[in-house]
């Protein structure tokens, strides 16, 4: 069988789990990749002829131009396409068992710090038209509930409650996050803000019942304009040439970060991120610098504490 109509099988499939369309895309985008490989190279369109060689030639050749970790996402979705090809019963065994994941560096997650948040809150924050306050809000949502841009774009007023936001996130997924005072606040403000602005409209007409809406009333329709947001206050406020990510996600790493100092566990670090692993969330401890680390454990190391209960 070829290896494209297991991957249309597998996409079907894939939709009757009601796995979203941002996800079967780039299953159908990173398996493609292979595909396209597996007949050029060598050759090779029956799903039942790949050999491990093959596989591990690929991996080879994906190490010339890519990062460890975009090559180990290409495996990750590969196994889950063999495996499936098994439990179909088109192969008797997968060729991916052996394959193993590559090793990744440990990064430095570099992240904004308090002034530089506060200082983009407060960019948008100088006016009080509708764009200017829901920008706003973008921003403070990023840095006080962590979501992932996607989540933003698709929160809507139903999702809001009196001290929490409830909403499906990645995978599908129902997540909770806190309401803070300060952000409830804000949404109270901003709220009054986008009614007046569309009552006021010549040709106003019904808005979508997103939280987030364009100056027309429409959800926003992808994530370049949260970024050009995100990265617009970051132009006009100086942010550390050391922050190279200048993205929403990096107001996630800050969300985390804050959590962490805060003496959060991690599990619950990640629930609230929407994590599946936790060793995903664990990549957020690599945010904290080495003075940071100092300074936490500062006078309360185990013979210092030891001391000081017995008063010797």
């Amino acid at each position: 069988m070829e290896i494209k109509e297991v991957l249309e099988e597998y996409l079907l499939d894939c939709r009757i789990r009601n796995l979203s369309k941002k996800t079967i895309n780039s299953y159908n985008y990173q398996i493609g990749i292979f595909v396209k490989y597996m007949e050029a190279e060598f050759n090779e369109k029956d799903i039942s002829k790949i050999k491990r060689v093959y596989v591990k030639k690929y991996v080879l050749d994906l190490q010339e131009t890519k990062k460890s970790n975009y090559v180990n996402q290409l495996l990750k979705t590969l196994k889950l396409l063999f495996k499936y090809a098994v439990e179909e019963e088109y192969l008797d065994k997968s060729v991916m068992e052996n394959i193993s994941y590559l090793k990744t560096d440990t990064v430095l997650l570099n992240t904004f710090n308090d002034r530089e948040v506060a200082s983009m809150i407060d960019f948008y924050g100088k006016s009080n038209d509708f764009l200017s306050k829901r920008n706003q809000l973008i921003i403070e949502i990023f840095a006080d509930c962590g979501l992932r841009a996607q989540e933003v774009r698709e929160l809507k007023n139903e999702n809001i409650f009196d001290n929490y936001i409830k909403f499906l996130g990645k995978g599908r997924k129902e997540r909770i996050v806190p309401l803070s005072p300060y952000l409830s606040y804000s949404l109270k403000k901003y709220n009054r803000v986008k009614q007046g602005y569309f009552n006021n409209l010549r040709n106003y007409r019904e808005i979508e019942d997103y939280l987030f809406v364009s100056k027309s009333g429409n959800q926003l329709k992808n994530n370049v304009l949260l970024e050009k947001i995100v990265k617009d206050a970051c132009n006009e406020i100086g942010v550390r040439e050391e922050i190279q990510r200048r993205s929403c996600h990096s107001l996630r790493h800050y969300y985390a970060q804050k959590l962490l100092k805060s003496g959060v566990n991690l599990y619950t670090i990640s629930r609230l991120l929407g994590h599946s692993n936790i060793k995903t969330t664990q990549t957020y401890l690599n945010s904290l610098t080495n003075d940071e680390i100092l300074n936490d454990v500062k006078g309360i190391t185990p013979l210092t504490m030891l001391l000081s209960d017995n008063k010797i």
